[in-house]
């Protein structure tokens, strides 16, 4: 899932989770033994992109099980979650869909999904063969809600074009530190320019009118600081449904460069500049730190060629957040039984390299990661660098039942913060002790 999506839609799911409370509130009862096991199973998706895959896949099901037919059901990402909150709560709904970290504490303490775990025990399914992060995201109680479906984590891309313009090597490891020493501060300054060519250490330059940043540092979680701050040795969370800690002070230096990167050394443009991906596609931005999923809105559409190397790391080392999808069993399915079938045929070596070989996805299957990364070394991409931060130290996204209204308030309050006009401390400290109580009233 992308970023930039969701955020267009977090209000208006926040405002309609109310509605979940309707379903059994507690942990998902034990599914599956709904329905006769044959007919048809809706599963639903958001990105129009994958959907030629599924069906693909699903067609490959339909050969093995004639009695069981799998309607792949596309809605766009605005009305996904607005749609699935009204009719879980009038006991309708798909019998699978896809399901996000962000709005998995919500949905397993609402009662909402089908828990898999005897499911998964009794038909012997190895969860050790998939990302671990990816399954541990998808647990609660120790009970498991979701089957992987895909694999995500951060890595960056760049401009290679402007590096071969400014008679620049392409970038490898770059470093940071909170007082703007490493390797990424002082090549971000070769790569920004004005309008007039000067660059930010020179005399002259003026940072209201840059034609060229040579980084982006968005106001965005998991791209951005929930990869800065472990780096420095901070934690954004204590643990998974736990409370904020980034007001602690190794987190609020990571938040302080970030900040300095667009209000202080002026390599990074501010949040008013626009949208980052629009930007970087435009050629306007050269290093660009990312997910791996965002590549097929980058590759295909640009004209200038584009690398992919590691996330700077910082101060202790590399740690890259990582991200998947599952496949959810919803308990209001009406066919449980087929739709556990179809969730066991998803997870599994053969669709998942549908998924992976056709460059839709990278599975969440171990095996069949690297159909993935062949597919896109055939387009010209080399994943080593995601593949290698894959194995390396990682991070997951945030776990708490309140994290999809906890996002927009920090969205909202970093805005300014990191378009400069509210200070870093202050902002990170008030901001937890709201969020905090938030969390202590869900």
């Amino acid at each position: 899932m992308h970023g930039w999506q969701r955020r267009s839609v977090l209000t208006a799911m926040t405002g309609g989770a109310a509605a979940l409370g309707l379903v059994a509130c507690g942990g998902g009862a034990s599914g599956g033994g709904k329905g006769n096991g044959k007919g048809t199973v809706v599963f639903r998706i958001w990105d129009e992109t994958q959907q030629p895959g599924y069906e693909k896949s699903a067609a490959a099901f339909h050969r093995k099980h004639p009695d069981i037919t799998v309607k792949v059901e596309q809605l766009p990402y605005p009305q996904y979650w607005s749609k699935l909150t009204t009719e879980v709560a009038a006991g309708k709904g798909p019998d699978i869909f896809w399901n996000t970290v962000s709005y998995f504490p919500e949905l397993a303490t609402q009662g909402v999904l089908v828990d898999l775990t005897d499911l998964i025990k009794q038909d012997s399914v190895d969860m050790s063969a998939f990302y671990p992060q990816v399954v541990d995201s998808y647990r609660h109680q120790g009970k498991q809600y979701g089957m992987p479906a895909d694999f995500g984590v951060t890595g960056m891309v760049y401009n290679a074009d402007l590096f071969q313009a400014a008679g620049l090597p392409h970038p490898g490891q770059l470093t940071w530190a909170p007082d703007g020493s490493g390797t990424l501060l002082a090549l971000a300054r070769k790569l920004t320019v004005d309008e007039n060519g000067r660059h930010p250490d020179q005399a002259g330059f003026d940072p209201k009118h840059v034609k060229q940043w040579g980084f982006c540092a968005e106001n965005h979680n998991q791209t951005q600081y929930l990869n800065w701050i472990p780096q420095n040795g901070g934690t954004f969370m204590d643990k998974p449904f736990g409370t904020f800690t980034f007001d602690q002070p190794k987190a609020i230096q990571a938040l302080q460069w970030q900040s300095d990167l667009i209000n202080k050394w002026h390599v990074a443009f501010p949040p008013s500049a626009g949208s980052a991906l629009d930007l970087f596609n435009r050629g306007q931005v050269a290093m660009y730190p990312c997910v791996n999923a965002i590549l097929p809105f980058i590759a295909p559409k640009v004209k200038f060629t584009v690398g992919v190397t590691n996330l700077p790391s910082g101060p202790e080392g590399a740690a890259n957040n990582v991200n998947g999808l599952s496949f959810a069993l919803a308990r209001t399915g009406r066919n449980q039984k087929a739709a556990w079938e179809v969730v066991k045929w998803f997870a599994s070596a053969e669709s998942q390299h549908i998924m992976g070989s056709g460059g839709y996805v990278w599975p969440a299957l171990k095996s069949e990661g690297q159909s993935y990364l062949d597919y896109w070394q055939g387009k010209g991409q080399d994943f080593g660098p995601f593949r290698q931060a894959a194995t390396g130290p990682t991070t997951l996204l945030p776990e708490t039942p309140a994290w999809n209204a906890c996002e927009t308030t920090i969205d909202n309050t970093f805005q300014p913060m990191f378009q400069g006009s509210k200070p870093v401390p202050a902002t990170a400290r008030g901001l937890v002790s709201k969020l905090n109580q938030q969390i202590a009233t869900k």
